[in-house]
C-alpha cells in the first residue's frame, strides 16, 4: 500500500520556509524545535504509518467535494498528489491547484493548503479536511494555530474545517481570524526565523505560550413546529423555554408582515411624489415634514379619546 505524505520536493520545500505544522510549536515559544526541524538536526515525523492520518488524507478530496455538494458552495481544492487530484476531477468534474502557498507579506510564511471556499456569510475562507473522531470545541482549539497561519499565508480573514466525524459528515466549522492572536503568531514567526537565518539555535522556551482564543459557538438551527400539541414542539420548548413566547411574536409578524410591506411602499411613494419645496404637509392626523437639510419625516398624531369612541 502506497502511503499518502510529503513528495521529496515537499521536504525540501520544508527546510525553506516556516509552515502551518510550525505554527502550534511557534506559539508554544518553542522555537528550538523549529530550528532543529528546518536545519536537519532533527528528523521530519514519519507519518506513514500512522492509520488516522492516512485516513484523512486518502478521504480529503471526497471530504471537500462532499462538502461543496451539501452547502452548494464552491471549494476550490489544493493538492499536489496525483491521485487526490484524480479523485477530486472525477468527482467534481473541476481542476485542482498547486498546493503549496507562501505568504505575499511575509515570504518565509507557507502552508500547504487543502482548500479556498466561503462561509455561509460569503467571507472568503481557507477549508481544511479532517477525518476525526468527534468535533469538539477541543479539535477547534487544536486546529486554530495551523488554521490562522493558513488565513495569514492565503490572506483571508476566516478559516474552516470540513468535519468527516466517524462515518458521518457535518457541516463545516468557520472561524473568523483573531486579530490580535494572529499578530502575536506574526511577531513569534518573524522572531523565530531570525534564528534560522542567524544559524543560531534558538535556547529553550523563554517566552510563555500563547493559548488558542476560545472558538466562536457554532449556531444552532431549530425547525419550530406549526402545531402547539406537537410532541416535538413540546420537547423544544422544555429545551428552550423562550420558545414559546418567541413563537407567538413570529406569528406576530407573519400576520403583520403585508401591511407592514404596504406601509413602507406608501411611505415612499409620498415622499417621491411631493416636491422639494414642499416643507410641510398635513392632512387630518397625518404630517410631512421636511427640514432644511432635505431629510424628510411622517408621522401620525395620536387619536383623541372622542375618535376612538366614534370608531
Amino acid at each position: 500500500m502506497n502511503a499518502l505524505g510529503l513528495s521529496d520536493a515537499q521536504r525540501a520545500e520544508r527546510t525553506r520556509r516556516l509552515h502551518a505544522g510550525d505554527a502550534q510549536a511557534i506559539m508554544a515559544g518553542d522555537y528550538r524545535r523549529v530550528f532543529r526541524r528546518i536545519k536537519g538536526l532533527d528528523p521530519e515525523d514519519d507519518l506513514s504509518g500512522e492509520f488516522r492520518v492516512q485516513l484523512g488524507s486518502y478521504t480529503e478530496p471526497f471530504n471537500l467535494a462532499w462538502t461543496m455538494q451539501q452547502t452548494g458552495r464552491n471549494v476550490d481544492y489544493y493538492s499536489d498528489n496525483k491521485l487526490n487530484r484524480e479523485i477530486w476531477m472525477t468527482l467534481t468534474g473541476l481542476y485542482s491547484y498547486a498546493e503549496l502557498i507562501v505568504s505575499k507579506a511575509y515570504p518565509f510564511m507557507a502552508c500547504n493548503l487543502d482548500g479556498l471556499t466561503v462561509t455561509p456569510q460569503g467571507h472568503r475562507s481557507v477549508i481544511d479536511a479532517k477525518h476525526v473522531g468527534r468535533a469538539t470545541e477541543q479539535e477547534i482549539l487544536r486546529y486554530t494555530p495551523a488554521g490562522v497561519w493558513q488565513a495569514t499565508c492565503a490572506e483571508t480573514d476566516w478559516w474552516g474545517l470540513s468535519w468527516i466525524v466517524g462515518n458521518k459528515w457535518e457541516e463545516p466549522t468557520f472561524q473568523e481570524v483573531d486579530p490580535l492572536y494572529q499578530a502575536t503568531m506574526i511577531a513569534r514567526a518573524t522572531e523565530c526565523w531570525g534564528y534560522i537565518e542567524r544559524n543560531e539555535e534558538p535556547p529553550e522556551a523563554e517566552i510563555a505560550p500563547v493559548l488558542a482564543p476560545k472558538p466562536q459557538p457554532r449556531l444552532r438551527s431549530i425547525v419550530v413546529p406549526v402545531e402547539q400539541n406537537d410532541e416535538v414542539y413540546q420537547a423544544l420548548v422544555k429545551q428552550n423555554n423562550w420558545l414559546s413566547e418567541a413563537r407567538r411574536l413570529i406569528y406576530a409578524f407573519v400576520g403583520t408582515h403585508a401591511a407592514a410591506t404596504h406601509h413602507a411602499i406608501v411611505r415612499e411613494d409620498i415622499k417621491k411624489l411631493v416636491p422639494e419645496d414642499v416643507g410641510e404637509l398635513t392632512c387630518g392626523r397625518y404630517r410631512y415634514a421636511r427640514s432644511k437639510a432635505g431629510s424628510v419625516t411622517q408621522s401620525l398624531k395620536p387619536m383623541e379619546k372622542d375618535d376612538e369612541t366614534h370608531e
